[in-house]
């Protein structure tokens, strides 16, 4: 058979053989881009890689996907994931970051590296999980991601946040769990002279759109689209005028950013007024941005509502559909109602009357005693102890 058929057929089983057997560096970091959308490189992958980036002893791997990457650090790769020579540097790396799983944020490269030989997997997830992550909606419960956990450093940001990973990921051992916080919230209290430039642009950005008017956020969670009665609310046109006139009036913007993973085809009809402004991930790609320069944030049961609580901005959950989403949809880890430091309001008589709120002190013992439940860290070193940590199981 002719040398070169004979590779081509059986290249995955080669490139399996030389995995096992090929020694790994461990100054060897691969950062794979978000694995929804374009392929944005945000959120705590960022906030790590900033860690490092001066770094020179760590080479820095960053595998991208549809979107050009701008980023600037010393022994810095930038290279795309569906390359060859991404291979080449995953069977040589020790180090994989991830945001969901090998499975998910590896999805394009050409050889699934579903049995991490040999490899620290550092799963920084996205958030700290309000909803239940367990639910298999979420990706979690297949056989690929159990055979990948063992490997697993889960990344958590307090006692009780820990032990709902650990209920989610069942397949990675407890000491793999590290209290350190989460890496992006770094970026929520950082001089944005200190932020990456990528996330200056945005800054910027934002500001342009603004035009000298105050943010309000309002960002609802994704909706289960296979579940009977799961709907984005639409407001109609008696309350787009109340709202808007209100916004009008107190010098606000309402930006609007639905679920990246579900865009609704029908809300275009809300930015016929300039008081509603389209904030989709496709126009300011990091929602800590929006959150860090907002003045009050409104959503219904999504977890950004933890990174509002870390720097006290006001929260308001607009639950129009609270019941259905318990019970027949995700359900929640935490009494939602005991752990949303804000207003619950189920109508929208009840969203505009905390908007007009929104003034007053939010910095009550509620709120202090919900922070001391979800962060054992309130500080900007989130990632550095991320670094140690792992640095320190490397012995680097």
């Amino acid at each position: 058979m002719n040398i070169k058929l004979f590779i081509k057929k059986n290249l995955i089983v080669i490139l399996k053989l030389i995995d096992i057997i090929y020694p790994k560096k461990k100054t060897y970091w691969i950062f794979p881009v978000y694995f929804i959308g374009e392929g944005n490189f945000s959120d705590n992958m960022l906030a790590v890689f900033e860690e490092v980036k001066n770094n020179e002893r760590i080479k820095k791997i960053i595998l991208t996907r549809n979107k050009k990457i701008d980023v600037e650090g010393k022994n810095t790769v930038i290279l795309p994931m569906n390359s060859y020579k991404a291979i080449w540097f995953l069977l040589q790396a020790k180090v994989i970051f991830v945001q969901h799983s090998l499975w998910l944020d590896l999805k394009e490269i050409k050889f699934k590296f579903y049995h991490p030989a040999k490899r620290i997997i550092v799963n920084l997830w996205h958030g700290i999980p309000i909803k239940d992550i367990s639910h298999p909606n979420t990706g979690i419960i297949k056989k690929n991601v159990y055979k990948e956990m063992k490997e697993y450093r889960i990344i958590t940001s307090s006692e009780i946040d820990k032990k709902n990973m650990i209920k989610a990921f069942k397949y990675t051992p407890k000491d793999n769990f590290w209290i350190t916080g989460l890496p992006r919230n770094d970026f929520l209290l950082k001089d944005e002279r200190d932020m990456p430039k990528n996330l200056r642009k945005e800054i910027k950005k934002l500001n342009d759109l603004l035009k000298g008017r105050k943010l309000i956020l309002y960002a609802p969670t994704y909706r289960e689209i296979n579940v009977d009665g799961s709907y984005y609310y639409e407001f109609n046109s008696d309350q787009i005028n109340v709202m808007r006139k209100w916004l009008k009036e107190n010098n606000y913007v309402l930006g609007i950013r639905y679920h990246i993973y579900l865009q609704p085809t029908n809300f275009n009809y809300l930015f016929q007024s300039d008081s509603f402004l389209n904030l989709s991930a496709n126009i300011i790609s990091d929602v800590r941005i929006l959150i860090k320069y907002s003045e009050a944030v409104i959503t219904d049961y999504s977890s950004l509502f933890v990174d509002a609580l870390y720097i006290d901005k006001p929260c308001i959950s607009f639950a129009y559909d609270y019941e259905h989403y318990l019970n027949q949809q995700r359900g929640f880890f935490y009494e939602f109602s005991e752990i949303f430091p804000g207003k619950i309001c189920k109508t929208f008589e009840c969203l505009m009357h905390s908007l007009r709120s929104i003034n007053e002190s939010n910095n009550n013992s509620r709120q202090q005693r919900i922070k001391k439940i979800l962060f054992h860290y309130l500080d900007d070193k989130n990632s550095f102890r991320v670094v140690e940590k792992l640095k320190k199981e490397l012995d680097l």
